[in-house]
């Protein structure tokens, strides 16, 4: 298992009671918790997450080799009901992926880490003097990326 994963792992506890607590102000600017139940098995998750909310909708990005984002493919049920705690809000709506639509992606990409400049080395993208992803990066990342792109209700 990743050094990576483990660090993670041993950080969703005291997250999700950080972002749950009269505290979150200090990371839920733009760190959630999103809550969602496994396509297969029904059993109820709460990963603490960087998210992006623009026009109605919020961004989660991923790497491939994590397997959350699997309850969001094409398929039965999807797109899938769902639940953000951000900023201390619930939000409600309903989640599915872009990953097959390479322009899409290429932008929902772009977005998140023109917003989230600091999570583009999580994915191995580098940024430009004004802390911009760098177009060629993204675009040999994309293979190894995924969005979920959750349309909020109301």
């Amino acid at each position: 298992m990743r050094i990576q994963t483990l660090l993670y792992g041993a950080l969703n506890v005291p997250m999700r009671l950080l972002l749950r607590s009269p505290f979150h102000g200090v990371a839920s600017r733009n760190l959630c918790i999103f809550l969602y139940a496994g396509r297969k098995s029904g059993r109820r998750y709460e990963t603490p997450l960087s998210y992006v909310r623009e026009d109605g909708r919020v961004l989660l990005l991923s790497s491939r080799d994590t397997r959350w984002w699997t309850s969001f493919t094409p398929g039965p049920g999807v797109p899938a009901p769902v639940e953000v705690l951000a900023a201390g809000e619930r939000l409600r709506g309903r989640a599915r992926t872009i990953q097959h639509d390479r322009e899409r992606l290429r932008g929902a990409v772009r977005r998140f880490l023109t917003a989230l400049p600091r999570d583009a080395m999580v994915y191995g993208i580098g940024l430009d003097g004004d802390r911009r992803p760098k177009e060629a990066e993204i675009e040999s990342a994309l293979d190894r990326l995924v969005m979920v792109e959750i349309e909020l209700e109301g």
